[in-house]
């Protein structure tokens, strides 16, 4: 007993011995002294100058504590004449007594005007570089003992931080001032209140105001941390936005951060801008050497055209003023270092909805991948608006044309299928489609494409290749296809019915539309069946042209404007947006029509040269022109597409009559010419 009590008496006077050594040191040992030293030695490493202002303060106890006036460290050559990184006040202290039993408590860090510049140079050279490529410190080692010491930290405290990035070959610039940021006491797997305040600048536009706010538990010893009631508020501004700003706020309920395992958690995620909120999961794996992430999101339904304005974008004009006013979202995905996928994707707009997967397979050749359903959709609803003075293209051909987007289709990367249950565009009701995309180096091929139209079938393929001139392949073909609905939707007429079919092959050149129509070239072929031209009855303007040049007087309408058919067939080929047709052929109940003629796509015209044999005359007007039967009677067909004219020839039919009532008589001629031939030969043989 009396050695142990001997042995504390001697560590006691040690310490007192100790003690009053390190307030000696204290009251002796001046910092400032050796400023121009420790100037000299960072110049030596960095080849930059450090620049040690005001007083530099030491103590020793309870604490070994140091305070630094203002410092900076010089920039390096080329890149201007402010400081790489300046503080204004530096306050950092440990307590001595723990050291002792290996424990390090660090006091309150303090921190005042931090200031730090990160540039890349117009050639591409960072101001950083410098000072990373002489750092060959290895890393340590797993074998190395990590837990023996312990340690804590009273808090951090930084004021008045500054952090600028600036990218003068991209020629931007961000920066973040007024940074402050506090703690609670740090200790290890013991939570700590964080909170963070700074401006966000960025493109010369107002600061963004941004708080941070959070609970945080940082196991360092198993190198986990988690946080726990996430807040995050800014008032975002730009341009086009409202003057107070956008609100923006971040909540989550917890976050996890393994550094040892490179594993990523954030739950009960929610993200509100403006009136827009985001919720979803986020959960990450291999984040430092091969970052994989993957989680869930929602879109709750929002005001489209509202989010719209509240995010500085002027909503379009689209024909009908009532689309773009809801939508939502729900999807899974995953994303990598060089792709993002969506699953189980749900998308509405209004009143239709999208579903399926989509996704980036490279970001960096902006790979776009596809595979989508959409349930129903009028395309014509989303279109701009008609201007004012300009026809609209069902009735005439002066709209603009539409350029073909070269430099877009040129960079498109995309492949996957499209299938649409209801879909109205250009006018055209189309259901159950279905649209094979494949598009790569300029070369955009749209295969299969298949779709039910109008009561019948259609498939075909179309490729598109911009890689020099745009130049246009189409071959399609149609079945069973009812006239009436599409030509009331495709030109606003009602001019046509029947049922029919048609195959389409050809091919066009040009920058827009309009030079396409003027390059067409290919073949086509065509048949309808049991069909009518509304607004034209061919054979009442066959007998009121007939009761014209009679001079008598003109029959009645008996029945509707309308020739009927049951067959309507005829091939041609097209050059340079004229349809050539040498082989017309329409059946009618009376008539049998023949001949030939031109369809001009580019002007929208036809001129068609028609005979019309007469089959057999109709129970009205049978009598009075029964005498046309057999007659062949030329009938014209020109005008716009959407509303030909057909018109009898009255000058052949003229010619017709004329020719009939000739021969008419010449047959008399002849009969009295043989009758008194007769007479003279029985005088001459009865007188013999």
């Amino acid at each position: 007993m009396r050695a142990l009590k001997i042995m504390g008496i001697g560590l006691a006077a040690l310490l007192g011995v100790f003690i009053l050594a390190l307030g000696a040191f204290a009251i002796w040992f001046d910092p400032n002294d050796y400023k121009a030293d420790i100037e000299r030695l960072v110049e030596e490493r960095t080849h930059r100058r450090l620049t040690l202002q005001g007083d530099q303060k030491l103590s020793v106890f309870p604490w070994l504590a140091v305070q630094m006036g203002p410092a900076q460290l010089s920039e390096r050559a080329g890149f201007g004449e402010q400081p790489f990184v300046s503080v204004q006040n530096v306050k950092l202290s440990v307590r001595l007594w723990p050291l002792l039993k290996s424990r390090i408590e660090i006091g309150e860090v303090q921190l005042d005007a931090p200031s730090i510049r990160l540039i890349t140079d117009e050639q591409g050279r960072h101001n950083w570089s410098d000072l990373a490529a002489g750092d060959d410190t290895a890393p340590a080692s797993d074998n190395q003992t990590s837990g023996a010491v312990s340690a804590s930290l009273a808090g951090v405290e930084i004021r008045k931080g500054a952090l600028i990035l600036e990218n003068r070959k991209e020629k931007t610039r961000q920066a973040i001032s007024n940074f402050t940021l506090q703690t609670g006491a740090i200790v290890s797997g013991k939570p700590f209140d964080l909170n963070v305040g700074f401006n966000l600048e960025q493109d010369q536009q107002k600061p963004v105001p941004v708080k941070l706010a959070t609970q945080v538990t940082a196991d360092f010893e198993k190198a986990v941390h988690r946080l726990k009631k996430l807040q995050l508020d800014a008032q975002w501004h730009g341009a086009g936005m409202p003057a107070a700003g956008l609100p923006l706020s971040v909540r989550a309920e917890a976050a996890l951060l393994d550094l040892k395992l490179q594993q990523f958690e954030l739950q009960a995620l929610a993200i509100d801008v403006g009136q827009a909120r985001l919720t979803g999961a986020v959960a990450g794996k291999e984040i430092f050497d091969a970052p994989h992430y993957q989680g869930q999101f929602v879109l709750v339904p929002v005001a489209l055209r509202e989010l719209m304005l509240e995010l500085g974008i002027k909503p379009p004009s689209t024909r009908d003023a009532q689309v773009l006013q809801q939508v939502s979202l729900t999807t899974e995905f995953v994303t990598k270092e060089t792709s993002l996928a969506l699953h189980k994707l749900q998308l509405k707009l209004d009143d239709t909805t999208a579903s399926g997967e989509f996704g980036i397979a490279d970001f960096a050749s902006k790979a776009l991948r596809f595979d989508l359903n959409i349930d129903r959709i009028d395309f014509d609803r989303y279109l701009p608006p008609p201007v004012a003075g300009v026809p609209d293209a069902k009735a005439d051909t002066g709209a603009a044309p539409t350029p073909i987007p070269v430099d877009a289709l040129r960079t498109l990367n995309a492949r996957g299928d499209l299938r649409i249950g209801e879909a109205k565009f250009g006018g055209l009701q189309l259901s159950k489609m279905h649209l094979g995309l494949n598009a790569r180096d300029g070369d955009v091929r749209f295969q299969p494409t298949d779709a039910t139209l109008y009561g019948g079938q259609y498939r075909g393929n179309l490729n598109l290749n911009v890689v020099q001139a745009p130049r246009l392949s189409l071959e399609s073909h149609a079945s069973g296809i009812d006239f009436a609905p599409l030509f009331k939707d495709m030109f606003d007429s009602k001019r046509i019915t029947g049922r029919g079919d048609a195959n389409v092959k050809i091919s066009a050149v040009g920058l827009d539309t309009a030079a396409m129509k003027k390059t067409l070239q290919g073949t086509l072929d065509f048949q309808a069946r049991d069909g009518s031209f509304e607004g034209i009855d061919l054979w009442y303007e066959i007998r009121r042209a007939r009761a014209l040049f009679r001079q008598e007087a003109i029959p009645a309408r008996i029945d509707a404007e309308r020739t009927a058919f049951t067959s309507c067939r005829g091939s041609g080929s097209l050059t340079n947006g004229v349809l050539s047709n040498k082989d017309f052929d329409m059946a009618m109940q009376y008539l049998h029509v023949t001949g030939e003629g031109s369809v001009d796509l580019v002007q929208n015209k036809l001129d068609y040269r028609l005979l019309a044999n007469v089959l057999r005359i109709p129970k009205e007007g049978a009598e009075a022109n029964a005498e046309l039967v057999d007659a062949k009677i030329p009938v014209t067909v020109t005008g716009p597409l959407n509303d030909p004219k057909i018109r009898p020839d009255i000058q052949g039919l003229v010619k017709a009559e004329v020719k009939k009532r000739v021969n008419e008589e010449k047959e008399k001629l002849q009969e009295k010419l043989q009758d008194k031939l007769q007479n003279k030969l029985r005088g001459i043989l009865g007188g013999s």
